[in-house]
C-alpha cells in the first residue's frame, strides 16, 4: 500500500465517490445509456447546460420522460424565454396537462436569471427550462445556488460556444444532431461521473409520438 493510500483509507477521510455516500436523487432520462452515465438519471436540485444549436433539432425531445413524469405528479414545467410559442396540443397529446405548463416571456437577460431563481426556489417546480444565450459565470452561479435549494431539475439551453468556456453548472451535456439522432457529450458532471469513450446516439426515433420538431410552434405559424 502506498502511502496516498493509506492516507485515504483512514477511518475520518471522507471520500465523495465512496460507497454509501449520499447520492444526488435524479429523475430517469429514459435512455438507458444516459442513465447508465449519469448514475441514474437526470439530477434534482442541480443545474444542468444543454449546449448546441441550432434550436429545433430535437433538444426539447431528450427530455419529453422527465417531463411526463413530473406532469404525472402534477409539478410545474415553466419554460423561461423559449425561442418559439409551446404548442398546447402537442403538450397535451404526451399527456401533460397545459395548465400545468407556465411560460415567462422574459426581458432582458437579467430578468430571466431573476425569473429562473424564482421558478428554481418554488417547491411546486418540477421541471425549469430556459434560454440562456449570454448569461455570464455571476449569472449562473446565482441559478446553481437556487438550484441546490430545492428539488427541480433545472436545464438551460446555451449555444454551442458556450462549450468553450468554463461553468459553474453541476453538469453540462453537448448535444449535436445529426439526421434523426442526437450524440450526447458529457463535458462535465459533478460526482466523478467517468469520461466517456465516445458520445452517446439517442436517436430521436424512440419518441414518435411527438409532431415534427421539438413541440414548439414558431411565431409566425397560425395552425392552418
Amino acid at each position: 500500500m502506498t502511502a496516498l493510500e493509506e492516507l485515504l483509507s483512514h477511518p475520518r477521510i471522507w471520500r465523495g465517490d465512496a460507497a454509501g455516500a449520499t447520492r444526488t436523487p435524479v429523475r430517469p432520462s429514459g435512455i438507458a445509456a444516459l442513465d447508465q452515465a449519469l448514475r441514474g438519471g437526470w439530477p434534482q436540485g442541480q443545474l444542468i447546460e444543454l449546449i448546441g444549436s441550432p434550436f429545433g433539432s430535437g433538444e426539447t425531445r431528450l427530455l419529453l420522460p422527465v417531463l411526463a413524469d413530473c406532469a404525472r405528479e402534477h409539478r410545474r414545467i415553466v419554460l423561461v424565454a423559449p425561442p418559439a410559442t409551446p404548442w398546447t396540443l402537442g403538450w397535451r397529446q404526451l399527456g401533460m396537462d397545459p395548465e400545468r405548463i407556465l411560460l415567462i416571456r422574459a426581458g432582458s437577460g437579467d430578468d430571466a436569471i431573476w425569473c429562473c431563481e424564482q421558478v428554481l426556489r418554488s417547491p411546486g417546480t418540477g421541471v425549469l427550462l430556459a434560454w440562456l444565450r449570454d448569461a455570464g459565470s455571476a449569472s449562473l452561479r446565482r441559478l446553481r445556488l437556487a438550484a441546490a435549494s430545492a428539488h427541480a431539475c433545472g436545464f438551460v439551453y446555451r449555444p454551442a460556444p458556450a462549450a468553450r468556456h468554463p461553468s459553474p453548472a453541476h453538469l453540462r451535456i453537448h448535444w449535436q444532431a445529426r439526421q434523426d439522432h442526437l450524440y450526447l457529450q458529457i463535458l462535465k458532471c459533478t460526482g466523478g461521473v467517468p469520461p466517456q469513450e465516445r458520445p452517446i446516439r439517442v436517436s430521436l426515433a424512440t419518441w414518435n409520438r411527438p409532431p415534427p420538431g421539438p413541440n414548439m410552434r414558431h411565431p409566425h405559424e397560425d395552425g392552418s
